[in-house]
């Protein structure tokens, strides 16, 4: 089989030949992917922001939706030729963390980056561009998609879409109805927060980004555009949702939070960053950051999209497997590498 790997050299991507996979467990399954999408950390690695970045030749790959190929012989939820979410984390689905939603901090596969699709440290788990991959808790992993949606609609949903969803419903839980502002930077994020804003019922969604092209997709999608915040830009928002990698953008952030507001971080920093202790203390401010455990909430994120109140589509760009490098390094907002299915649909 053909996997795609970052070389870290010239173009950073090459296909490469591997192994093809076989089952090797009866909880296993093995997956094709078919509609493949770069999340933040993918582009940050092709950016070489990342520690991931000085180490090359790994299989590169975060999100996707996969046909299913094969299963162990004790797997039950799906069969082959079912299409599947493939969440970016590895986690068994029965551990005590698992069984509190908590799937991103699954204690059978460590957190941070040790369970990660397309991020190799202590094992690599392949990368979901490759034109097959082993997913070993199938039955804990694996969410078969809505019938009659796109796949190339649904590839984001393994993680930044959900994650999106996610940090958007947590804070207006907390303020329902209440005024969203995103600081925008990370390609598809912020615009993924806009949308998940709109259908969750904020009464107003602002979105701040020095990108024409994103601020008019956010205009599209219903938001009221800034290209920087105002410098009375001061207690007005409930939530503020960051999704850029400037850092210097969060003091203003935060005091753009009206008091007892939130602030949620969902882009990644790799070293030690400044925290505006102060601003929060006098807003009486809460912020958070974390991994996301998505998997909870692929099937609702999955559903949403089925029933039109999410729009990925306006987002992404379809590209087929031979422009696959050609895509990952374009200035799209967001690619979606497509290759045909191998099983006939039941």
């Amino acid at each position: 089989m053909k996997a795609l790997i970052y070389t870290g050299q010239g173009r950073k991507l090459e296909w490469q030949e591997r192994p093809d996979l076989k089952i090797e467990g009866d909880l296993e399954a093995i997956v094709r992917p078919i509609a493949s999408s770069p999340c933040d950390l993918d582009r940050a690695i092709l950016a070489g922001r990342t520690p991931f970045a000085q180490k090359p030749g790994f299989a590169i790959g975060h999100e996707c939706v996969a046909e299913v190929l094969a299963i162990g012989d004790k797997v039950r939820t799906v069969r082959p030729g079912d299409v599947v979410v493939v969440p970016f984390k590895i986690s068994c689905g029965n551990c005590r963390e698992c069984r509190a939603g908590l799937q991103a901090h699954c204690t059978r596969v460590p957190g941070g980056s040790q369970g990660i699709y397309g991020v190799p440290v202590d094992k690599d788990w392949g990368g979901l561009y490759s034109e097959e991959v082993r997913v070993p808790f199938a039955d804990g992993m694996l969410t078969p998609t809505p019938e009659g949606v796109d796949p190339a609609h649904l590839a984001g949903i393994s993680d930044n879409l959900t994650d999106s969803y996610i940090s958007v419903q947590r804070g207006l839980a907390k303020h329902p109805g209440g005024r969203v502002l995103i600081i925008g930077g990370i390609e598809s994020f912020g615009l993924f927060l806009v949308d998940c804003a709109m259908a969750l019922g904020a009464e107003r969604v602002d979105y701040c980004d020095r990108d024409p092209a994103r601020r008019e997709v956010a205009r599209a999608l219903g938001a009221d555009v800034l290209e920087s915040l105002p410098a009375d830009t001061d207690r007005i928002y409930h939530l503020v949702i960051f999704a850029s990698r400037d850092i210097r953008e969060l003091v203003p952030a935060i005091r753009a939070l009206r008091p007892n507001g939130h602030c949620h971080i969902v882009s990644m920093f790799f070293d030690l960053q400044p925290v505006p202790l102060s601003e929060m203390f006098f807003r009486d401010a809460s912020l958070s950051i974390g991994l996301p455990s998505v998997k909870p909430h692929v099937h609702t994120v999955a559903n949403m999209v089925k029933c039109g109140h999410l729009h990925p589509e306006r987002l992404i760009t379809v590209h087929d497997e031979s422009q696959a490098i050609d895509a990952l390094l374009s200035a799209d907002i967001k690619p979606v590498i497509v290759r045909p299915r191998l099983l006939v649909p039941r």
